[in-house]
């Protein structure tokens, strides 16, 4: 070979080296900051931050993270913990023995986020107008002993942000250690900081403008990135069990968030909400889902549109299926490819966006995703085949702005000759009126449908089916004051469902799958424990637990915020509700349009 040629990939291979290596030293920096940041965000006890919001919170992250490309750790942070050092090795806890006259505070949490009960369901149930499982106060320390929830007054507690980098905090203090005038400068500098972004793109409107600019500073997207991973590391309730690998996430994401360019179109906003998503990914929760809203201002908001093509999808044992019209009739066939290329290539894309605990629930999702864009009128050319195999190919277009709803039957109760009555749970037009009223002296089975997600107004009917007041599956909600989960105690709240009569002592089947999630498994842990009935059809979702809300100012999000178990103790997280009897389906059940489970339900109702 050459030696010039020798020379020069030399050259390019230390050139390539040396990139890689500050790129690495950069990442470590941002790394630093993000596992800070969270540290101080909640268990610093400064009083003057007490009522800032999560946008609030936000924008001060994003200052702190461009101010961070010149200035130390230490002085960025100041404004928000003035007693903070870092070390380069951990040092054994320690008092600041500082005479103070007032007593020391520190942070309380019980869960994070807000509960988001919608205004109708506090009209039709007033109790949920007062319920608020998820909030934070300043709590006062009332003796100076260590305990599982309390910090001790004045210690300096020790955490690992970096490679030989300990950040040394105290989590109660006094108010006077903090100055007001500070904190409150630091809000206000985040919030002219954050609206003063704008895309030099005068042809666009004021508000692509201003989120163009925005995600196009490079420390926004930091501080994107490091605000989510600090909710789900201090507040997450399953974090243990999922096992996340989540400071190996975090690293990946901030360098994805660093390389992205400007953000200077559509397309390239959606990138990076695709990325959240993809951040998101390895949470198995199938209440975690990132909205596509993006606030403005107090007043004003614009989001991501998201388009559907009027078709319905299936995933059967990895064959994938559609629903589409042909000569005026509704007929289920396998899609094999979208676009040219095999229809398992756009799902799995879809499952990367898509959060859930179990495979067959994330499936159930990604795959409602397969049509989707946010474009409206996006083509999407399909090729398909029914049982004779006779290849179709379709276009089909993404016109209409709401998921295509499956088919039910009007009626949401139906009965059949052999005395057995079916009730769909998830209908929204079942009530405990009509439920009561179908109940003929020749009914002597019942079937209840919970595939899918069971309407609120099922507890009215489930009340029928208990002879006398039960307990209802506990909840338990994470209490902490101090990071990452240390020293974390729950608080477990169990309801009481009250009994009605008439009492309704029949026979009864209860029908689940993978769409069977939150209230739905809640219902069959009841079903089960106290023997109400025989569960039949695929395991369940396994998520359960009331959400918590984010109400960050782009692409807020939602998540589980309590943890839940089976009424036996035994882990539902994840694993679902499995059946008393399981009954496998198959894709030929839905080309022929025959429900394999409830036609099991005749013979064990016989």
């Amino acid at each position: 070979m050459n030696l010039a040629v020798v020379r020069i990939i030399l050259l390019f291979i230390c050139f390539c080296t040396y990139t890689s290596y500050s790129q690495a030293i950069n990442i470590s920096h941002y790394v630093e900051f993000a596992h800070t940041y969270g540290v101080i965000r909640y268990f610093s006890p400064n009083p003057y931050t007490k009522d800032w919001s999560e946008s609030d919170w936000m924008k001060v992250c994003a200052l702190l993270a461009h101010r961070i490309e010149t200035q130390p750790l230490e002085t960025v942070f100041q404004p928000l913990a003035p007693t903070l050092y870092f070390s380069t090795a951990p040092i054994l806890s320690k008092k600041d023995t500082t005479k103070s006259t007032t007593p020391a505070q520190f942070y309380y949490y019980s869960g994070s986020g807000e509960l988001k009960v919608p205004f109708l369901a506090k009209l039709l149930m007033p109790g949920l107008a007062n319920y608020i499982p998820y909030y934070k106060r300043l709590s006062t320390v009332l003796n100076l002993q260590d305990s599982v929830t309390a910090p001790v007054p004045n210690r300096y507690y020790n955490y690992p942000v970096g490679n030989e980098k300990y950040l040394n905090i105290q989590h109660a203090l006094p108010k006077e250690m903090f100055d007001s005038k500070t904190t409150h400068r630091l809000l206000t500098e985040a919030k002219n900081y954050w609206k003063h972004h704008q895309s030099n793109d005068k042809m666009l409107s004021s508000n692509r403008r201003f989120i163009f600019g925005l995600l196009s500073d490079k420390a926004v997207r930091i501080a994107d990135l490091a605000v989510r991973w600090n909710i789900v590391r201090h507040f997450y309730p399953y974090y243990e069990e999922d096992n996340l690998d989540w400071d190996h996430q975090l690293k990946i994401y901030l360098q994805k968030a660093i390389q992205i360019g400007e953000i200077d179109s559509f397309e390239s906003l959606l990138e990076w909400y695709d990325t959240i998503n993809r951040f998101l990914n390895p949470i198995k929760d199938g209440h975690l889902f990132v909205r596509r809203d993006m606030n403005i201002s107090n007043i004003k908001a614009t989001y991501l549109p998201e388009y559907f093509a009027d078709v319905e999808t299936r995933c059967v044992n990895d064959t994938l299926l559609i629903r589409t019209e042909i000569g005026g009739k509704q007929t289920w066939r396998m899609l094999h490819t979208i676009n040219g290329k095999p229809a398992s290539i756009r799902l799995q894309s879809c499952k990367e966006m898509t959060n859930a605990a179990t495979e067959a629930h994330r499936n159930k999702i990604a795959v409602e995703k397969l049509f989707s864009s946010s474009v409206y009128d996006t083509p999407f050319v399909i090729e398909s085949s029914g049982l004779a195999e006779q290849m179709h190919k379709d276009t089909l277009y993404t016109r209409y702005p709401d998921l295509p709803v499956s088919k039910h039957e009007d009626q949401p109760i139906r009965k059949y000759d052999n005395g057995f009555l079916y009730i769909d749970a998830t209908s929204h037009k079942l009530n405990e009126k009509r439920f009561l009223s179908a109940l003929t002296p020749d009914i002597k089975k019942l079937c209840f449908d919970l595939r899918g997600l069971p309407s609120y107004r099922f507890e009215d009917i489930l009340a029928h089916l208990i002879s006398s007041d039960v307990k209802a599956p506990a909840t338990e909600v994470p209490i902490n004051s101090f990071p990452f989960q240390q020293k974390l105690s729950w608080r477990v709240n169990t309801e009481t469902l009250q009994a009605k009569l008439p009492h309704v002592n029949l026979p009864a089947v209860f029908l689940c799958d993978a769409g069977t999630v939150s209230w739905g498994e809640t219902i069959l842990m009841i079903v089960r424990h106290y023997g109400l009935g025989t569960i039949i059809g695929q395991t369940t979702a396994g998520t359960t637990g009331d959400m918590t809300q984010f109400d960050l100012p782009l692409f807020p999000f939602a998540m589980t915020g309590m943890r839940m178990h089976c009424m036996d103790g035994e882990q539902h997280h994840a694993q679902g509700i499995v059946p008393d009897k399981i009954i496998p389906i198959y894709a030929n059940d839905y080309i022929t349009n025959y429900d394999r489970t409830l036609n099991a339900v005749f013979n064990i109702l016989k």
